[in-house]
Parts: structure tokens; sequence; C-alpha cells
């Protein structure tokens, strides 16, 4: 299984990749895609700019599970990757390379998981 060292995770099974100061992509993992299997319809729940903690903005089906997306900490929506509702299953060959959302927070890296930590998690 593919964890790479270089992301930050959350306890719900996401991965977050800096790409600025305050902002990040946000994905599924390589363990989360597979517990869902093929994934064939991703539905985003996008009201607002502004995503709360902990609160639901999306939902991937797949042929095992459907699985809820919650955001990982408080934080402004920048883009949204509209490819994935092509071919959502993209996520399943390549979950690092297929983010969804673009965003942005004042949230420190310290309340996200580190690899290692996300490791024991999985375990």
């Amino acid at each position: 299984m593919l964890i790479p060292k270089n992301l930050y995770y959350t306890k719900n099974h996401l991965w977050l990749r800096k790409i600025g100061s305050y902002d990040f992509c946000v994905g599924i993992t390589d363990f989360a895609q597979k517990e869902i299997g093929e994934i064939g319809l991703i539905e985003f729940n996008l009201k607002r700019d502004i995503i709360e903690k902990e609160s639901s903005w999306g939902v991937l089906y797949g042929i095992n599970k459907t699985f809820a997306l919650l955001s990982p900490c408080e934080c402004k929506i920048i883009s949204v990757n509209t490819f994935l509702h092509k071919k959502p299953s993209h996520i399943n060959t390549d979950p690092y390379n297929y983010w969804f959302l673009t965003i942005s927070t004042s949230a420190s890296e310290n309340e996200f998981l580190t690899r290692e930590e996300y490791v024991q998690l999985i375990r």
C-alpha cells in the first residue's frame, strides 16, 4: 500500500498536499480507495465557499462502500477538480495525483497526521 511521506493525513482517510503557505490539495488515500472499491460517482455538496471542520462536503460511491468526505479543518474552497466527474475511477488508479479540492486554511500542520501516525491508524 502506497503512503507518501511528503503528505499530511486525516483520521477520515484524506491526504493533504501543501501547495502554498496556507493552501492544500485534498484527496483520498490509497487505503480508503481500496476499501471503497471502484469509484463510480463523486457527489460534491458545496453550498458555500467556507467549510467547517468535520462537516460533510461530498460523497464517494464505490462498489463496496459509500464514503462521506469530511472536512479536515475549517477552510475556504479555492477550486474543485471537475475532471473527476468524467472518470471518477481515476482515483482508484492513482489516488495521490487525483485531488478533489484545493483549499486555503489557517490550520496548523500539527492538526493533521504524519505518515507514521497514519500508518499506525490503519494497522
